[in-house]
């Protein structure tokens, strides 16, 4: 087994799964022409690389908008500096629509979409539209722990919606703005599936069936209810989340994914890697210290050093890569990496 400095060390085309020729070539046009969606995404950092985002061959990156206060402005600043970071770069621009994506594709371009945790929003249900018309497209309802709405995945209790969650919802519904259940309670997760009008999006997780320790998977009865909704469950690339085994990595990443088609189809699965550019578990230690995550209180443990195959977004192409390798026809391969993605979109933005 590599360590992760030996991982590093090998090309980029030698971490991803072998393929035989002519399922290469099928797969490397494949990821060319489709409209790749990351449905959650953490790519502009510090340690961003231009030509290593390009490699990965994402269209639009639902770039995560990480606040951990109350402090409104704050969360709105870091959105303004998202865009103005994307925009410097040359061929990366912001988008606010699927229309705006589509077209970037034509154009050749890389776009990102903001999305915000959802403490900024404290009580405050005007947030939601001055964030919407500030270009936020996409929120989760809680994080790991409580808040106003109601419980997330790690908290001692599982009581549900309050009756501001309840009210939140139906303001997401009405500006438009797209609903993530990641973070949340079962309980929360089934009572807003139920609560909201639109379809909702699991964008980073998986199936707890096939790793029932982790709290931050969906149970089958959840993925069903997202399913039924015409919502979308987005398989993350997290290490540690997915399983528990000393060398994880992309054949985890097509395991959970594999389930969730199998248990609801093609058209309710996604992508949300939820990749940093740098050390995700050594980033996942610095955070259980300073108190903003509690691996434990998810059921996670940090056993794995990374995602072999799929440890930063550069590795992308290994997605498309393993659907090929696992039999999955050209029209599925499209709605998975991104065309269920655009459906969302389209039905849910104003």
């Amino acid at each position: 087994m590599l360590t992760r400095e030996e991982y590093y060390k090998l090309a980029l085309r030698e971490r991803f799964i072998k393929l035989t020729k002519a399922e290469e070539e099928r797969a490397d046009e494949l990821h060319r022409r489709s409209i790749i969606v990351d449905l959650h995404s953490h790519i502009c950092e510090e340690q961003f690389d231009r030509q290593r985002a390009l490699n990965s061959g994402v269209t639009a990156f639902f770039e995560a908008i990480a606040v951990i206060s109350e402090d409104f402005d704050e969360s709105m600043r870091r959105v303004g500096n998202s865009f103005a970071f994307a925009r410097r770069q040359e061929g990366m621009g912001v988008a606010y629509s699927a229309e705006d994506v589509r077209e970037a594709k034509k154009e050749g371009k890389q776009v990102i979409l903001a999305q915000l945790e959802p403490q900024t929003i404290g009580l405050h249900l005007d947030r939601i539209d001055t964030a919407y018309g500030l270009g936020v497209r996409m929120m989760l309802l809680t994080f790991n722990s409580k808040n106003y709405v109601g419980d997330g995945c790690g908290e001692r209790t599982d009581d549900g919606l309050s009756y501001f969650g309840l009210d939140l919802i139906d303001r997401m519904n009405k500006v438009g703005m797209v609903i993530d259940l990641s973070h949340c309670g079962d309980k929360t997760t089934l009572e807003a599936v139920g609560a909201s009008r639109d379809p909702v999006l699991c964008n980073h997780t998986g199936a707890r069936t096939l790793y029932s320790r982790s709290r931050r998977l969906k149970t089958d009865e959840a993925i069903k209810a997202v399913a039924e909704k015409g919502g979308i469950i987005g398989i993350s690339a997290v290490p540690n989340q997915l399983a528990n085994t000393k060398s994880q990595g992309i054949k985890d990443v097509l395991g959970h994914l594999d389930y969730v088609v199998r248990l609801v189809g093609v058209d309710h699965v996604g992508i949300g890697l939820d990749k940093p550019w740098g050390d995700h578990v050594a980033e996942h230690r610095i955070m259980a210290k300073q108190g903003i995550i509690n691996p434990e209180r998810v059921g996670m443990e940090l056993t794995a050093e990374f995602m072999e195959g799929i440890d930063t977004p550069e590795e992308w192409p290994n997605i498309t890569r393993g659907l090929v390798s696992r039999g999955y026809s050209d029209q599925e391969i499209e709605k998975i990496v991104g065309g269920n993605a655009l459906r969302i979109m389209e039905s849910v933005l104003h």
